[in-house]
């Protein structure tokens, strides 16, 4: 288990790739540095030697017509040791006429590089062929045991007063140059080899440069499903696993804000829940326990259990409307909605409640069309008319649609007791208030504005308070105006 671990872990993948990248760049260039050298030492070699088998050839044409054939083969044995290879001189149809090693005298030699020079008129000529040597054929020249080697034949014509007279070949072998090339390959592979087993070292100690932020990392996670939030990495530098870092300890932190807003949202809906709950049953009590109650008493009681139930049904109503605007963020069905009309509606519906209150009603409803569920953005604008008007004891209420730029613009301006510049920051928040006293007393939850917040934010907009206390306030409402354009570019994507 623990090797398979090994095996596949990023730090092993990562030493693995090096090495594998490192060993394909290092045969790649030990390939081309063989294939070099042997090039460079061959091309050397086949240059020297048949310039020298062109100067034999001068050499020999004086004696090539001499009587004495002793000094002639004394003259080619003496060649062979000192050029370190074999010397056949043929005449005009390529026969021996004499064989440093006296083996081929009389055969005729049907080599291209001879014909070279006989039958083409060529000044030098140069071949390379695989043979086979033996002691027992060739062992004064080529002494190794037997085996397959690589050989030269040089050609170059022997001429008597401008004639061709015959023809000298030398052959040598290019063993020494392979054993050369050998070696140095030899030599680079060890060399290689080594370069390799540091590349394996160092790369195995990078690694654990890179794969140590992401262990941590790792154990972050595990720490953070354990014990929840309140877990943070330590992050240095400005690459990729940095940003990871970063990127983990605002999840952290968004994670740690979400359940405080969870723990705060479940205590104050547990006290909004409990609070009217815990007043029926104080007033159930009062009348269950009054032996004669009075009818007028008794539908004072009543009036209070029925007020209670009222709040009591709000709360769960709203806090419904919310838990619906969460699951359902990703599944809104947008549409071009005319937000003068929203307002218009939403006016009509809360005018009956203006009157009662002795709250004017003003309205200067320029067109504008929006991109939004036309149901969402009413509730919306009904919760701010709506607290508008609750907190307005007396005077009037203005709503305003606009444009300016690209946005349509929602203005709700009343006339009421304002909000203090301290509790601006919370309004959006769930359950606060305020003046609690107050908004028990109108019938608010503190989640009417929590819900305009949301309905705005999930249709790409967002809402401004301004307010001073005594003097009233203004909500407006920021949401991108409808681009027929864009809908229609969307629907083609």
């Amino acid at each position: 288990m623990r090797s398979n671990k090994f095996l596949g872990s990023i730090r092993s993948r990562m030493v693995a790739i090096y090495l594998l990248v490192t060993t394909v760049a290092l045969f790649a260039i030990s390939i081309m540095i063989s294939g070099l050298v042997e090039s460079f030492l061959v091309t050397q070699r086949t240059e020297t030697q048949s310039e020298e088998t062109m100067r034999l050839a001068l050499e020999l044409a004086s004696n090539l017509d001499a009587a004495d054939a002793e000094d002639l083969y004394a003259l080619i044995v003496t060649r062979a040791q000192t050029m370190g290879g074999r010397i056949l001189i043929l005449d005009r149809d390529a026969v021996v006429r004499a064989d440093s090693t006296s083996y081929y005298n009389g055969y005729q030699m049907p080599y291209r590089e001879v014909r070279d020079v006989l039958i083409a008129g060529k000044q030098s000529s140069y071949g390379f062929h695989r043979i086979k040597r033996t002691n027992e054929t060739e062992e004064n020249i080529w002494p190794q045991a037997e085996q397959s080697v690589w050989a030269v034949y040089y050609a170059a014509p022997i001429t008597s007063k401008g004639v061709y007279v015959g023809a000298v070949l030398f052959s040598t072998l290019l063993q020494d140059v392979e054993d050369s090339v050998t070696d140095i390959i030899t030599k680079i592979t060890i060399a290689f080899t080594a370069v390799a087993v540091v590349m394996a070292v160092l790369s195995f100690a990078m690694s654990s440069v890179v794969t140590k932020p992401i262990l941590e990392l790792t154990n972050a996670i595990r720490r953070m499903g354990k014990q929840g939030g309140g877990v943070r990495v330590e992050v240095k530098g400005t690459d990729e696993t940095a940003e990871l870092g970063r990127a983990f300890n605002r999840m952290s932190e968004q994670i740690e804000a979400h359940d405080r807003v969870r723990d705060e949202f479940v205590s104050n809906a547990s006290h909004e829940l409990k609070t009217p709950l815990a007043t029926m049953k104080l007033l159930s009590e009062s009348i269950l326990y009054e032996e004669k109650p009075e009818p007028a008493l008794m539908k004072e009681f009543f009036q209070d259990v029925n007020h209670e139930v009222d709040r009591l049904s709000r709360v769960i109503t709203d806090l419904l409307r919310l838990v619906q605007i969460d699951e359902t963020e990703s599944e809104m069905q947008a549409a071009p909605v005319r937000l003068d009309s929203v307002a218009r509606h939403v006016l009509e519906r809360l005018r009956p409640l203006a009157e009662k209150k002795g709250v004017a009603l003003h309205a200067t409803l320029q067109e504008a069309t929006v991109s939004g569920e036309m149901m969402r953005l009413e509730q919306a604008a009904a919760n701010l008319i709506e607290n508008a008007i609750k907190y307005t004891d007396a005077g009037s209420v203005a709503v305003r649609v606009s444009t300016s730029g690209d946005e349509a613009l929602l203005s709700v301006t009343d006339t009421g007791i304002g909000i203090p510049e301290e509790a601006q920051a919370h309004l959006f928040e769930r359950f606060y208030r305020v003046d609690k006293a107050r908004s028990r007393g109108t019938g608010g939850t503190g989640l009417g504005l929590a819900i305009v917040e949301r309905v705005i934010a999930l249709h790409g907009g967002h809402v401004e308070v301004r307010s001073k206390l005594g003097e009233g306030s203004t909500f407006t409402v920021h949401l991108p105006l409808f681009q027929p354009d864009a809908e229609e570019k969307g629907e083609a994507e």
